[in-house]
């Protein structure tokens, strides 16, 4: 018998990227049901009903790929280090040589 994880975790390694898309937003609206996406020329976000807001802001020429890249490094970092990542002014390089270090 299988558990739910693992048929999750083969249902995620053959899921186009569109399919896992589908499947986060539809998660996303059954918490957030009245949430709405906002996109400016040069931000996009998103707005809750009690007027809550995320935006990333770009600012310069960035591709799509070091966009998805910052993003999922943030992403990533809001669940290992998120009071590091808010903290402001502080060196990319540095930040990884202190994580180096803290986990050897």
């Amino acid at each position: 018998m299988m558990n739910d994880t693992t048929e999750q975790v083969r249902k995620s390694r053959g899921s186009t990227p569109l399919v896992k898309l589908s499947r986060m937003l539809q998660s996303m609206s059954r918490r957030f049901p009245r949430a709405c996406l906002i996109g400016t020329q040069d931000a996009f976000g998103v707005r809750l009903e009690d007027g809550t807001s995320l935006h990333i802001v770009c600012n310069g020429r960035w591709s799509d790929a070091d966009l998805r890249d910052f993003l999922a490094l943030f992403a990533t970092w809001l669940v290992a280090d998120p009071d590091r990542l808010r903290e402001p002014g502080i060196p990319l390089a540095g930040v990884s040589h202190q994580v180096a270090e803290e986990s050897s």
